[in-house]
């Protein structure tokens, strides 16, 4: 849990909150990032899965007229409209936040996560880290390291550093077959891009490299050829 009030300063400060917004929160935890969102947004919708920490919520921030509390996972919900994202992810739900936000409209996303998960979403290509959410994030988001975060500002204190985000949204459209391809693609990493495009007639220009040396835009449009091929049954 977070306990340290200047770290949740530093949160609301970077997430530029006004009386305009809604405001999008997974994890309510003890509520003290949520109380303060309230105190800042329009409206706050903040989902907690735990039904124990859920029902402790009710009973700390009934009080809120701004406020929803719904005990749920946030990651299965599709219909949602809010303008700003704001978590401190539980950091086991990472991906699930990273493979979801593509498909919402929302104005910016201020997030905490595992420092080490921070360095894959940024690795860039040919790099040991560089993965499927790697280019997933990178063609959807401009993202930006904001501070980071002492384990001391948590309790219990955690083995793991920890690092705040913003995300801001691109126009770049992706699709969950797309994602799906990009997970087969990166199975295959360490094969040449010209192999796959000359055995599956996949119609890209793309150089001579390893899957895994594309850049986002190269590798999602390899995606789009691949899954084509795929749905056409191709494959």
């Amino acid at each position: 849990m977070l306990v340290d009030l200047e770290v949740l300063d530093k949160i609301i400060d970077e997430s530029h909150v006004n009386k305009a917004e809604t405001v999008c929160e997974v994890g309510t935890g003890n509520g003290i990032l949520t109380y303060a969102l309230c105190r800042y947004a329009k409206s706050v919708l903040s989902f907690e899965l735990d039904n124990t920490l859920f029902q402790n919520a009710i009973k700390k921030l009934h009080f809120l007229s701004n406020l929803t509390l719904i005990n749920a996972d946030a990651f299965r919900v599709q219909d949602l409209n809010f303008n700003v994202f704001v978590s401190n992810l539980p950091y086991a739900r990472s991906k699930d936040a990273f493979t979801w936000l593509p498909f919402r409209k929302f104005n910016r996303a201020i997030i905490m996560i595992q420092k080490e998960f921070a360095r894959k979403l940024q690795a860039n290509p040919g790099q040991r880290n560089y993965r499927a959410i790697s280019v997933i994030t990178q063609y959807c988001f401009n993202i930006q390291e904001l501070f980071d975060v002492d384990r001391k500002a948590f309790d219990p204190e955690p083995s793991i550093e920890s690092v705040v985000i913003r995300l801001t949204p691109k126009k770049s459209s992706i699709t969950e077959q797309i994602i799906k391809s990009l997970d087969i693609l990166f199975s295959q990493k360490n094969k040449k891009t010209s192999s796959l495009v000359n055995k599956f007639g996949i119609g890209v220009n793309l150089a001579c490299k390893r899957i895994n040396e594309l850049d986002a835009e190269e590798l999602v449009e390899l995606a789009r050829g691949f899954t084509t091929k795929r749905l056409q049954g191709s494959l």
